[in-house]
């Protein structure tokens, strides 16, 4: 993401053998790495919660009029009107799944946590599961 709010901006694991101390002068967030795992469990429930909240917003832009007459018309489609209010919502929450999205990504990097891991994981507990069954 560029422009990102953590632009020059480190993370690190500072019981991690990648991690090692943060270089001098840099800027960031050092923890050691159970305290970045309880971190990253937080933000990652947070970014799950507004995934659902923008799902759930999407309808405040798009109400509909109660009746085909002015005031009916402007409260929802005019201006500070629910469907104007709706997108601003919308925007809000855009800005905050960015953030925990980039949030969750640097700290799963500094933890040295990536996507094919997961996968792994993933696949290795259906193997254990399908066996056991």
């Amino acid at each position: 993401m560029t422009g990102s709010m953590f632009s020059g901006l480190g993370f690190w694991a500072t019981d991690m053998p990648s991690g090692g101390a943060q270089p001098a002068g840099g800027q960031g967030f050092a923890m050691s790495s159970d305290e970045m795992r309880a971190m990253l469990k937080k933000a990652e429930d947070q970014l799950n919660t507004v995934s659902e909240q923008i799902r759930q917003a999407d309808i405040l832009s798009r109400a509909k009029p109660p009746a085909e007459e002015p005031v009916s018309q402007a409260a929802v489609n005019g201006r500070n009107g629910i469907n104007e209010a709706g997108r601003y919502y919308q925007g809000h929450l855009q800005y905050q799944l960015d953030y925990y999205t980039e949030l969750t990504r640097r700290m799963r990097q500094a933890l040295g946590i990536t996507e094919a891991a997961d996968q792994q994981a993933a696949d290795s507990t259906k193997k254990i599961k399908g066996s056991l069954e």
